[in-house]
């Protein structure tokens, strides 16, 4: 009997791709307005943290059901391998290669990620603090998920507003992954959602509650971009972290949750992550086709990325781990 899945859920995480790919193409303006900025460094910026609970929460009903931790975290090393095989162009120098900067140039793209796929070394890195903390009472993990997130809040907000007096590490605090990582980002939001399935929240919650916990974290974040684009914070810095990211994100998830809606297809789900790999692909090659960053570029990628969608999910049928 095939498996019943949340077919809103994985509504969700198609929609959220689209936001990451509409956030790369700088709709709007980008950081230039008020409404590029908010979107750009707000209301887009929910989605990695969402996808970052979903992956807690299946993780806990992975290791509840008595599956192996092992053969969920080499699928996703090899996935991981994979689109960093299939990006290395953009990461490998050849003309460096033989010398040892350009070797470590290597080792540290393959530690961090390529550009979106960061995405999985946070998935990576968070479930095996996960698994090393998963008979530790709730309260303690979600005071070490607590620390980590603030720890990552506080890099964020002083590499936008504050020059450390440390030349060396305000060199390492301009770096997305000084916080942007598997500590401070992956493993807190994946925690979320694997107390949510612990506790089964999501059962528990009500529909009117979720809404007001919706309306009220989408608020927060509102205030909270155009209180950055009103204080003309460095445009060419983005916010990964913010304060109100830990309201809305798991109102997000809960919202999907409550509104279940069976179904067994994983296609959706499949379509979502083709969507979030693929797509800077197009985008590199229309920048270089010489379009500019805009709603435009957004529209053509997107379209792009869900026609090569189908082609991957095929793929995916002899070579599981490419989605």
């Amino acid at each position: 009997m095939p498996k019943v899945l949340n077919g809103n859920l994985d509504a969700l995480k198609v929609v959220l791709a689209i936001c990451v790919v509409a956030l790369h193409c700088k709709v709007f303006g980008g950081n230039d307005t008020a409404i590029g900025y908010m979107l750009g460094n707000g209301l887009f910026r929910v989605a990695v943290p969402v996808f970052f609970i979903i992956n807690g929460y299946y993780l806990f009903h992975t290791l509840s059901e008595g599956h192996s931790f092992s053969k969920w975290f080499k699928r996703g090393l090899w996935m991981y391998l994979f689109w960093m095989l299939i990006y290395s162009p953009f990461y490998v120098d050849t003309a460096t290669l033989g010398s040892l900067k350009g070797v470590l140039g290597v080792v540290k793209s393959l530690l961090i990620g390529y550009f979106h796929l960061w995405y999985l070394v946070g998935m990576l890195g968070g479930g095996l603090i996960l698994y090393a903390l998963r008979n530790a009472p709730t309260q303690r993990l979600i005071t070490l998920a607590l620390i980590a997130y603030l720890i990552g809040l506080t890099l964020q907000y002083m590499r936008v507003y504050y020059v450390l007096p440390n030349p060396f590490l305000q060199h390492f605090n301009q770096n997305d992954y000084a916080a942007r990582n598997f500590l401070f980002m992956g493993f807190p939001f994946m925690c979320l959602g694997f107390v949510f399935a612990k506790h089964k929240i999501t059962q528990t919650v009500t529909r009117p509650a979720v809404w007001i916990w919706l309306v009220s974290g989408t608020a927060l974040m509102l205030a909270e971009s155009y209180t950055n684009y009103s204080l003309r914070a460095n445009p060419q810095l983005y916010f990964d972290f913010m304060f109100s990211l830990p309201i809305l994100t798991p109102a997000l998830f809960m919202l999907a949750c409550v509104y279940f809606r069976a179904s067994t297809s994983h296609v959706p789900a499949k379509v979502s992550s083709a969507v979030y790999y693929i797509h800077p692909l197009f985008i590199v090659s229309a920048l270089a086709a010489g379009m500019a960053y805009g709603n435009l570029l957004a529209l053509l990628v997107i379209g792009l990325a869900l026609v090569a969608a189908p082609l991957l999910i095929a793929l995916s049928k002899r070579v599981r781990f490419v989605l």
